[in-house]
């Protein structure tokens, strides 16, 4: 009994400690963007942004910190972003050069271009 419990805490251990990497290791380098995620309140610089073009639609990869990450296709007008696959539908809307897009309980201020350092 005590031989498995010391096992267990020496798993739990070492899983804590490659989760305090900092994680940033982990992240593909795109163009960093300001996401509000979970419900939180406040807007932070810690997803990253990959922009390709898939049969001819252009799509955004959001990734977040955690590993997870939205895929999100330029609307035909190029007025929005919508949801690439899953079942929540995007609310979003270009503004001044970025999209402002809420997807679930998720918020991503996106810039409509490329940024220049970035690449």
């Amino acid at each position: 009994m005590r031989r498995s419990a010391a096992i267990l805490l020496a798993l739990a251990l070492a899983a804590s400690a490659c989760g305090q990497a900092g994680g940033d290791e982990l992240l593909p380098k795109g163009e960093t963007v300001l996401c509000s995620l979970g419900g939180a309140r406040d807007f932070k610089a810690e997803c990253q942004l990959d922009r390709s073009v898939v049969e001819g639609a252009q799509v955004f990869i959001v990734r977040h910190p955690d590993g997870a990450f939205r895929r999100l296709e330029v609307s035909e007008d190029g007025q929005n972003l919508l949801a690439a696959d899953g079942a929540d539908q995007t609310q979003s809307a270009l503004k001044e050069g970025r999209y402002e897009v809420i997807l679930g309980p998720d918020r991503y201020v996106i810039p409509a271009e490329a940024d220049a350092a970035a690449q």
